[in-house]
């Protein structure tokens, strides 16, 4: 296997085969778990309010209950899903994984891969995170998310890519 560049980012881990492995920042997750509380406190607890005020006491349990386990399992899987996300670059391809049930696994050849480019938005931005989009020959995209320093691993991924 040819020699792979050293890590230059947080977010990389030289393994024992020589492989990259790419994780999350934890600031990802701190992301997810803000969208989670905004989309509570803005969405769901005025409906909340409304409906114990307005609904007699035996009809509001029935129907707030299903949707506060609701948002107790989404607050469960957000650390599962993040703790899952894991992209291994090796020598010639990258390894993509993640998902918490049913683990989404993609191998894609470096000689498939045309760019890198970096996305950020504002909220990621004040977190300090980015997400890299590796642009494929057929015009898809992969995305890294949760890159703490996105322009050094872009300059390893395209290192990696060139070869």
């Amino acid at each position: 296997m040819a020699d792979l560049p050293s890590p230059t980012s947080r977010n990389l881990v030289r393994l024992p085969g020589g492989e990259l492995l790419y994780t999350p920042s934890p600031r990802l997750r701190a992301f997810y778990l803000l969208l989670l509380i905004l989309v509570v406190w803005i969405g769901i607890l005025p409906w909340f309010i409304l409906a114990v005020v307005t609904l007699p006491a035996h009809q509001t349990l029935p129907l707030l209950l299903p949707l506060l386990l609701v948002i107790l399992a989404i607050r469960w899987y957000i650390p599962k899903y993040w703790a899952s996300i894991r992209f291994r670059f090796n020598a010639t391809e990258v390894i993509c994984e993640k998902g918490v049930w049913r683990v989404d696994r993609r191998v894609v050849p470096y000689s498939k891969i045309h760019g890198v480019e970096i996305a950020c938005g504002p909220f990621c931005r004040y977190l300090g995170i980015a997400s890299l989009r590796i642009v494929l020959d057929d015009q898809r995209t992969i995305r890294i998310p949760g890159v703490e320093e996105p322009e050094k691993t872009r300059t390893l991924v395209e290192n990696l890519v060139r070869g």
